[in-house]
């Protein structure tokens, strides 16, 4: 007898059931074989496309679940899982605007669906956050944040520590205060001795860190995003946690500026009741109008990561009396990432002068091997003689410069050694024959060790 027809149909039906049993075990390759096996015995079912783009979909391979979702469309141009498959790969592939049209055109044909609603806010909320990822400058603009420390919790291997959330996200925190790092320390050796106790503080450049978190971020904002709105696993992410009390400066300071109108495509600015620690978006950096440095007769512009250190030379400049100086402290503040986007686009070079000055309370906890420029160096390990180089880099005369080394070295040696040192830096003992008075105030200045060769900025007007 001649043997029963096969029903390709039922056929490709067993294979979709046994690849969608391989689809709930994770076995994703697996799975894209068996439905392509049923697409081979039934090409017209956009079903096995469909779930073919899935498993290709989350075997991360995008292009190819996008064209499976594609044909699945030709062949039900109605079927609301198909826009979903279509619209989110398009989105894994960065391209936004087609991917919220994709979901708009399955709203169509179903309105209200949930899926597809959800899906349509997250194509959404991934183009507004491709507007906003981290843009960073070239190389050698970045190189001026190699001085600026930043810290994280690493293991016992030096590899950064991921903290997981109750609601599953896994971050890696760069802070800029080293307390609060060490509290993360402590809170982590409290919850796991196993891990904590192998655990440590590792400082790293804020360049490094930043390049890090672009490219994590470019890589992975998608998935997070999808996450949090739709489901799924999350990404391993970074992120910066800046000194509370800078933040809480950068807002007062905030309030007591001008509101400023916003640009044409720009959200508006929060009003003096909306802004608040919690929604302070960004690191804060600080900058006086009227304050430069000088560093082998190039002008700086210096922007500061602590309010502090930005009073602290102005009050330098204030004392050393060297040009116009302007009579109060006008003080702008910024955040870091909006400064190194502007520096990235600017075409004019407006940013060439601009320089980066770390908070010095932070860089008392990083070892003298880390990276630092002839500017942070002096202020891990102040020195002497700021008065008389500043003098000298604001093109002030020998006689200038002398009596400010002769005033400073009053302050901190006796009689006895006073001619001895005077000789060790060159200065004729007739030019004083006695130890002249002491200033009345206390000298803190960020030098370097010979007021002729150093390189290190100074305030100035």
């Amino acid at each position: 007898a001649a043997a029963a027809p096969v029903d390709k149909k039922q056929v490709a039906n067993d294979l979709k059931e046994a690849g969608n049993a391989l689809m709930q075990k994770g076995q994703y390759q697996k799975a894209t074989k068996m439905y392509t096996r049923a697409i081979e015995e039934d090409d017209s079912n956009a079903v096995l496309y469909a779930n073919r783009s899935a498993a290709l979909f989350s075997s991360k391979l995008y292009a190819a679940s996008l064209a499976d979702a594609e044909k699945a469309l030709e062949l039900d141009c109605a079927w609301w899982k198909a826009y979903k498959r279509k619209a989110m790969s398009l989105a894994h592939l960065r391209r936004f605007d087609e991917s919220i049209r994709t979901f708009e055109e399955g709203l169509e044909f179903n309105p209200d669906h949930e899926e597809l609603t959800k899906g349509l806010e997250f194509a959404r909320a991934c183009l507004d956050q491709s507007l906003h990822l981290y843009v960073l400058p070239n190389a050698k603009m970045m190189a001026r944040l190699d001085g600026l420390p930043v810290f994280l919790v690493a293991d016992g291997a030096g590899q950064p520590f991921f903290v997981t959330y109750e609601d599953g996200q896994q971050i890696c925190t760069f802070y800029f205060d080293h307390a609060e790092a060490v509290s993360t320390l402590e809170w982590i050796c409290e919850e796991n001795p196993s891990l904590g106790n192998n655990a440590k503080i590792v400082p790293i450049g804020l360049h490094q860190a930043l390049n890090l978190a672009k490219e994590t971020q470019a890589q992975q904002y998608v998935e997070e995003l999808q996450a949090i709105m739709i489901g799924g696993p999350f990404p391993l992410t970074f992120q910066f946690r800046p000194e509370l009390k800078q933040v809480e400066f950068a807002i007062e300071q905030l309030k007591k500026m001008p509101p400023e109108e916003p640009k044409e495509g720009e959200e508006p600015m929060l009003s003096d009741e909306e802004l608040t620690v919690e929604n302070f978006n960004g690191i804060p950096v600080f900058q006086a109008k009227g304050l430069t440095l000088l560093q082998d007769a190039n002008q700086y512009v210096p922007l500061f990561l602590a309010r502090h250190d930005l009073e602290s030379s102005w009050e330098q400049l204030q004392e050393m009396g060297i040009g116009e100086i302007p009579p109060t402290c006008e003080i702008d503040v910024g955040t870091l990432e909006d400064v190194l986007r502007r520096m990235a686009e600017s075409e004019t070079g407006e940013f060439d002068s601009v320089i980066f000055v770390p908070n010095s309370d932070m860089r008392q906890h990083v070892p003298d091997e880390f990276p630092m420029d002839e500017l942070t160096k002096s202020q891990k390990n102040p020195q002497r003689f700021a008065a008389a180089k500043a003098i000298k880099m604001a093109g002030g005369t020998p006689e200038d410069i002398r009596k400010a080394i002769v005033k400073e070295i009053a302050k901190s040696v006796d009689k006895q050694k006073y001619g001895e040192v005077l000789q060790r830096h060159n200065i004729p003992l007739s030019a004083s024959s006695k130890k002249p008075e002491a200033a009345n105030e206390d000298s803190n200045h960020a030098t370097g060790d010979k007021a002729e060769n150093s390189s290190k900025p100074e305030v100035a007007a």
